[in-house]
């Protein structure tokens, strides 16, 4: 083959290959003269093989590069390289992305005398790879809610509230103590108030290994809060090294009932209710008498 024009004489049946091929081909000479096109290139333009030959490719094609230096065949044929990408094919104002590849054409000199282009409509690939995508996106989301939700259903279980006995509430506390677990402590707790209307709530923070000024104020918010709900805190298991840094820290912990033992604020929230309902039952029995 001495020249790209030597494929004339095998018209027919070189289209009867190109034809065979669902996707997109076509061949130009060195001045980007449609020479050989396929049905599958020139029915995406809405045109017949016929009525593409011996046209400028930039004139059956409408994309950002046709025309211009960025022109696949141009750079093709310059480099003598395979060039390949992904753009916009328009049509009847429509975009349709495409695939595509050029590569040189050489005679059998090894002299470039045109260029092959191949391309791919991936319209549906693309709406594929978008569908697989947001089903990932939905999927990460779903994944995230759900260790959201673990997260928050470990937290609760870090932070029981246990009825020691009756009117008688305890959160034990144990490991780190942040503020945001020291604060859905502290909601659990008034939640559980509020439905038991325990008097006494029985704070125990021996399995806390250390305390911050953020977490030790958390504290205190708590015992203020159980307060205002009718109920008084008792804190428990402050360990000398807890004692020392919220000294050190400036808390005031005169306002707090504290013991050193859970078991210690057992008893002393046992025997305030216990003098309580006597003071009840003398109440009751003056006015008894009175009437």
């Amino acid at each position: 083959m001495e020249n790209i024009s030597d494929y004339k004489n095998d018209e027919g049946f070189l289209f009867e290959i190109i034809n065979a091929v669902p996707s997109g081909i076509f061949v130009t000479d060195m001045e980007h003269n449609i020479l050989l096109i396929n049905k599958g290139a020139s029915s995406i333009v809405g045109k017949t093989p016929g009525e593409c030959f011996d046209r400028k490719c930039s004139e059956i094609f409408n994309t950002n590069m046709c025309g211009t230096e960025k022109c696949a065949c141009v750079i093709a044929t310059e480099t003598d390289e395979v060039c390949h990408g992904q753009t916009i094919l328009k049509h009847n104002g429509k975009e349709i992305p495409i695939e595509y590849a050029a590569r040189p054409l050489k005679n059998h000199e090894g002299r470039i005398v045109g260029c092959v282009e191949h391309f791919v409509d991936i319209s549906e690939r693309l709406e594929r790879e978008q569908l697989i995508q947001k089903q990932q996106e939905e999927l990460l989301h779903k994944q995230e809610e759900d260790i959201r939700h673990l997260q928050n259903e470990v937290l609760e279980l870090s932070t029981p509230v246990i009825e020691l006995w009756e009117g008688v509430l305890a959160l034990p506390l144990i490991g780190t103590l942040d503020s945001h677990r020291a604060r859905m402590a502290m909601e659990r707790l008034l939640e559980t108030i509020e439905k038991t209307r325990a008097p006494f709530v029985i704070i125990d923070i021996t399995g806390v290994p250390t305390v911050d000024t953020e977490v030790a104020n958390r504290l205190l918010q708590t015992v203020d809060a159980t307060r205002l709900m009718g109920s008084e805190a008792i804190l428990t298991g402050i360990s000398p090294h807890i004692a020392l840094t919220m000294a050190h820290l400036g808390v005031n912990m005169t306002t707090i009932t504290v013991r050193s033992r859970m078991s210690d604020a057992l008893h002393l929230a046992l025997m305030e209710i216990q003098k309580r309902k006597a003071d009840m039952n003398i109440i009751k029995n003056g006015n008894i008498q009175q009437d």
